[in-house]
């Protein structure tokens, strides 16, 4: 039964949220999700300032919360046996983690848990979403690994909820994904807990309490202790509501919180894990009979679940009710013998569509227990209770109904209901939402009576003054607004403006942390270049994700809706291609510390190298709203479309363009990578100048590096660029001891082999890591792989010692050859299969040619191999046409301030999380707001080479160098950014959207205003 059943682990520990408090505040109306202030509905044209100053002080301590919850915890003791817990398992002090769910546009690894508001106007609604379950790991997970990993799917709704004090539970499915990993057969707990969850189980149950929150202060996040225990978990059991006989205080009116308890002929069982008492509690029958003691004293390795044993010799009748009461028989706590809970329990409904019929009806289920086991229960009363807090603009807040009920057998819905489960215990609800706002659907029971009060504040209790929620069974719901109309809107209304108003402003308004950590939802020049980010992380099929935003949960389907027109308009708007008319003219060792410095900047040299060039490639096929345009030329059949392009970018898949995308992100890791190791080795960040005129002589491996567009001979090319070595056959009678004409040694044959020379100078040569344990630096998560993510969700680039640095360079062999980190997925696909699958395509389609014959298709646009501004190198193609020279040259000068942030990054801070950085973010939004729009420019301006179009160089005229005084490196930066801006607004005319000019006068605006303690 739940945590009443064994093999136990208990753990403890620490639990961190950083819940948003501006919401709280009662400057929300819930009915229309719209901010208002004192006279009414805020106006979403005024400043933003303009509404933070009016909140003032009612925004609370963590207004810039931002709903992550995360948890510092370890396994404290097992119990194998009713009442013995011991603390010789291995497992005891492994760590837990409770980690969020594997983002796939992100592909990040470190992902939060979350912690969000059902009802912001509400004490009563704050739930907890886990995505992952980790445990085991010691430390790092690539020192000591995790044991055991799972997936968790559905909300963790509050329970026993007494505000600082609250219970929460999930699961782990073992057909959802339950992982053992290697050594959990070495802890006799976690060995019993698999057999029992693979013969006889269902999976996990994981169950935790919360309690006594102590805020760190203004803008810091609040801390909990945290303790709970993980059990088998049976399929006829709740997935989020603790089982056993519940006691509460409902009648009693003590202080106790609620407990449960189990009863064995032997035994009595009580979860206490929310309801330790200081002087002892005795567990009777209503009648007297004394069936247990609990001593007072806690033993903190039982997490709350306390075993003892009868007193009673069996005398004692289980049927009857239970009381618990203090050492002198005071009754604290008695049994609530008829209990009805949802595990759906935190519920968000969209609201009804009267203009087309449409209820939007959901089915919840019921379950109901007698004393504690699955029984029938007759006239269970469905009943909502409105909290007329959440709707400050309406008059008849009191009286409101939000929800209608639809009996069974019925048509007409209801603003009640009584119903009856079955033999099982098993029953639904199906509802409707009517009206937007919060309300709480209360299921109570016939012999239960109704909550006190004359008015729905009284009655809804928001200060628990009555101490009935949290004894009873309930669903908040929350109905989302009626926005049906925005389905309605024209085409040419889909615009930035209209998607702020609509959709955006009361996040913007309400919930800070967005603009202070991430983006600005008021400036279209940052959401412009994340409009497609924006869109995976809130498409529908997400919201049971963690990394699903708005993290609340609360944006209806309609503005969702609106938000993917405006992503379409917007790429629409991105490119258009140009036109074509007819031609009118015809393995070696590493010893010693210099010569692993020497291969690791060459690596570096590589990583920049190949993801330019990846990059350069990607832009040179037409984005999707311009290969669209080709189709309708009748130049692109449809199946070219998605072969090159994929479905669009509202969807995952993205076509050849989308897997170079992905594929050049990865690229920047390993660069980010190899320069972690650099930095431990106690050398700067490495920031190579690249010259693709001279670079195929300077590198170290017999491979080709150019910029050109995506062909068969280019994509052959990145094939042998990340083919694994061992692929390689070696030719007979070759002499490994002959030199080259220069008289050094054929060192390396291709990267791979260079990398596995890395791998081993760093564990061979010693003494060379001279960073701390501990401040590895360069942490960032992103673009990490669902693989890595399964066994490693800890993993963030961070180097420190050699173990560390071995396990880098396998991340980035991983990636680019794949099978170097083992992990419960399926291989994911290396880069070397990327690019033979994409030659594979490339082989495949055909095009229309000259008197109807098939030719190989190429989905590129003509653009120049190698292209440069400056003439005189013949390996390079000059750019000539003056609007792609100006381009370019914004593109180029772009680039190099991308690159100077993160100079002065490593610079200033390398041990600063990179994801924490506004100079590496600012980094990041010049990589994507700026260089990518330029660059999809660029490949459809004319060069002035017949039949070629321009390309980006990524050209610098210097090295970006560190600039130690900060005073004086932000304004030369600034003062670059406004020229750079200068350059971009020039572009315009030829087809540049203006916030790509905005988003860099913006950038260097803010250099100038920021405190430099940010840097």
């Amino acid at each position: 039964m739940s945590v009443f059943d064994l093999p136990r682990l208990h753990f403890a520990g620490s639990a961190v949220t950083r819940l948003p408090t501006g919401p709280r505040a009662g400057w929300l109306d819930l009915e229309s999700n719209r901010a208002i202030d004192a006279d009414g509905v805020f106006d979403t044209d005024r400043p933003v300032q303009d509404y933070y100053d009016f909140l003032g002080e009612s925004k609370g301590h963590n207004f810039e919360g931002n709903g992550h919850f995360w948890v510092d915890a370890e396994v404290v003791g097992t119990e194998l046996a009713a009442g013995e817990v011991g603390a010789d398992d291995l497992v005891v002090g492994r760590q837990l983690d409770f980690w969020g769910h594997f983002c796939d546009y992100t592909a990040g690894t470190a992902n939060r848990s979350r912690v969000f508001d059902v009802d912001p106007a509400s004490n009563w609604t704050t739930t907890l979403m886990v995505g992952q379950l980790a445990l085991g790991r010691s430390g790092r997970s690539h020192d000591v690994p995790y044991l055991v990993t799972g997936d968790v799917n559905g909300l963790c709704p509050p329970r026993w909820n007494q505000f600082h004090t609250v219970l929460h539970q999930f699961v782990v499915d073992k057909t959802e994904g339950l992982h053992w990993l290697d050594g959990a057969a070495d802890s006799p707990a976690l060995a019993r807990l698999r057999a029992v969850a693979e013969d006889d189980a269902d999976g996990l149950v994981v169950q935790f309490s919360i309690t006594d929150m102590k805020p760190t202060g203004v803008g810091q996040p609040d801390v909990w202790r945290l303790r709970g225990t993980i059990a088998p978990w049976r399929r006829h059991e709740l997935r989020t509501s603790p089982a056993g006989r519940l006691l509460t205080a409902r009648t009693t009116g003590s202080a106790l919180p609620n407990a449960s308890v189990h009863l064995t002929e032997s035994h009595v069982t009580a979860n206490l894990v929310t309801a330790w008492s200081r002087t002892g509690l005795e567990v009777r029958t209503a009648s007297g009979t004394l069936l247990a003691t609990i001593p007072p004293a806690e033993d903190a390795r039982t997490s709350g679940v306390v075993v003892v044993s009868r007193v009673d010799g069996g005398t004692g009748d289980p049927a009857e009710p239970l009381v618990l009461t203090a050492p002198d028989g005071t009754v604290l706590s008695r049994e609530e013998e008829v209990v009805v809970e949802s595990d759906e329990a935190a519920l968000f409904l969209e609201h009804e569509n009267t203009g087309t019929g449409e209820d939007h009806a959901v089915e919840i289920p019921v379950r109901s227990y007698v004393r504690g086991a699955p029984a029938r229960v007759d006239r269970i009363h469905v009943e909502q209770h409105v909290n007329p807090a959440a709707l400050p603009l309406a008059q008849d807040r009191d009286t409101a109904q939000l929800v209608a009920f639809l009996p069974v057998g019925q048509s007409e819905y209801r603003p009640d209901l009584v119903l009856s489960t079955d033999e099982h215990g098993r029953g639904t609800i199906t509802l409707k939402g009517v009206r937007g706002g919060a309300t709480r659907v209360l299921l109570r029971p016939e012999t239960t009576p109704e909550p006190r009060g004359t008015t729905a504040a009284e009655r809804y209790d928001n200060n628990d003054e009555q101490g009935y929620w949290s004894a009873v069974g309930s669903v908040a719901v929350r109905v989302l607004p009626d926005h049906w109309h925005l389905d309605d809107l024209p085409d040419e209304e889909i615009t930035f403006p209209t998607l702020y108003r609509e959709a955006l402003a009361y996040y913007e308004l309400q919930y800070s942390f967005m603009r202070s950590e991430v983006l600005s939802l008021a400036d279209e020049f940052k959401v412009e270049p994340y409009a497609r980010l924006i869109w995976h992380v809130s498409a529908p099929e997400h919201k049971g994700k963690t990394f699903y935003m708005p993290p609340t949960r609360d944006m209806s389907a309609p503005q969702i809706r609106l938000m993917l027109r405006y992503l379409l308009a917007d790429d629409d708007r991105r490119q258009t291609p140009p036109t074509f008319v007819p031609q009118q003219r015809k393995l070696g060792t590493i010893t010693t510390k210099d010569q692993l410095l020497h291969a690791l900047h060459q690596a570096a040299a590589i990583e920049l190298a190949t993801m330019v060039q990846y990059l350069y490639a990607a832009y040179s096929v037409p984005t999707h709203g311009a290969g669209r345009k080709l189709v309708e030329r009748g130049e692109w059949t449809e199946e070219h479309l998605l072969t090159a392009c994929g479905e669009g970018t509202e969807t995952w898949n993205n076509g050849i363009r989308g897997s170079l995308m992905s594929v050049a992100r990865e690229e920047m890791m390993h660069f980010l990578a190899i320069n972690n190791i650099l930095m431990a080795m106690g050398r700067p960040f490495h920031l190579p100048k690249l010259d693709f005129g001279t670079f195929n002589s300077q590198v170290c491996v017999p491979l080709e590096f150019s910029l050109e567009p995506l062909n068969l001979a280019s994509v052959q090319r990145f094939v042998a660029l990340e083919q694994p070595h061992d692929l390689i056959d070696d030719i007979e009678g070759n002499d490994s001891a002959v030199l080259r004409a220069d008289g050094e040694p054929y060192q390396y044959g291709s990267l791979s082999e260079l990398y596995a020379a890395i791998r081993e100078g760093v564990q061979a040569v010693p003494g060379v890591f001279l960073v701390k344990k501990g401040r590895g630096g360069g942490a960032h998560h992103l673009f990490m792989r669902e693989s890595v993510n399964a066994v490693h969700p800890d993993y963030q680039l961070e180097v420190d010692d050699v173990a560390s640095a071995v396990f880098a360079i396998d991340f980035v062999t991983e990636h680019g050859e794949g099978g170097h980190i083992p992990s419960t997925l399926p291989e994911e696909e290396s880069h070397f299969d990327t690019f033979l699958r994409i030659s594979e395509l490339l082989i495949a389609e055909r095009a229309k040619g000259p008197n109807g014959r098939k030719i190989p298709w190429n989905p590129a646009y003509p653009v120049m191999r190698n292209p440069t501004l400056k003439p005189g190198n013949p390996a390079m193609d000059h750019i000539t046409h003056e609007p792609a020279r100006i381009a370019v040259k914004a593109f180029n000068r772009s680039y190099f301030l991308a690159m100077q942030l993160m100079v002065q990054h490593f610079g200033y801070s390398p041990d600063k999380s990179l994801r924490r950085s506004r100079l590496m973010n600012w980094s990041l939004d010049i990589m994507t707001g700026v260089l990518r729009p330029l660059g999809e420019l660029v490949v459809t301006l004319p060069s002035g080479r017949p039949g070629r179009t321009a390309g980006p160089s990524f050209e610098l005229d210097s090295t970006p160098e560190y600039i130690s005084r900060p005073d004086v490196a932000v304004e030369w930066m600034a003062r670059e950014f406004h020229e750079v801006a200068d350059l971009a607004r020039k572009c315009v005319g030829f087809g540049l959207t203006p916030t790509v000019a905005d988003l860099l006068a913006f950038i260097g605006d803010s250099l100038r205003t920021m405190d430099l303690k940010d840097l």
